[in-house]
């Protein structure tokens, strides 16, 4: 009878680690993803549009608005906080242009379907990895 038992310690253990699989791999996914999605962002911002394509709205004189001026705002990067994607806007003043001139994605809104495509990638190749090449 007691051969049925098994090991229990490791029964544990692979309890705490299918417990632990979705944090371990959302920090995974977060992090090999920043770099892909800072690059996707800084792309947008480089060609005067909002992280979903659209262009922002002209100056007061009528032409396009660059906010390439001293080069300070295109120092924006995301980085990835556990589980989380965060922007670092670079400047403190950034975030009063980037309230008319929208550089991320607003809180709560979808997300553009590049960045959506990035982490759909980055996810499968890293639970593919977790799971042992499954």
């Amino acid at each position: 009878m007691s051969g049925l038992r098994g090991d229990l310690g490791k029964l544990r253990a692979l309890e705490r680690s299918l417990r632990e699989l979705p944090r371990v791999v959302g920090a995974k996914v977060a992090t090999a993803s920043a770099g892909v999605i800072t690059s996707l962002a800084r792309g947008t911002f480089n060609e005067g549009k909002n992280a979903y394509g659209d262009a922002w709205a002209p100056g007061a004189d009528g032409d396009p608005v660059t906010l390439r001026k001293t080069g300070r705002l295109a120092q924006f990067a995301y980085v990835a906080i556990g589980t989380r994607l965060r922007a670092q806007l670079g400047p403190k003043y950034a975030k009063y242009q980037v309230g008319r001139r929208p550089i991320l994605p607003r809180n709560g809104a979808r997300l553009p379907l590049a960045y959506v495509a990035t982490l759909r990638a980055k996810a499968s190749g890293i639970i593919r990895a977790e799971l042992g090449g499954a």
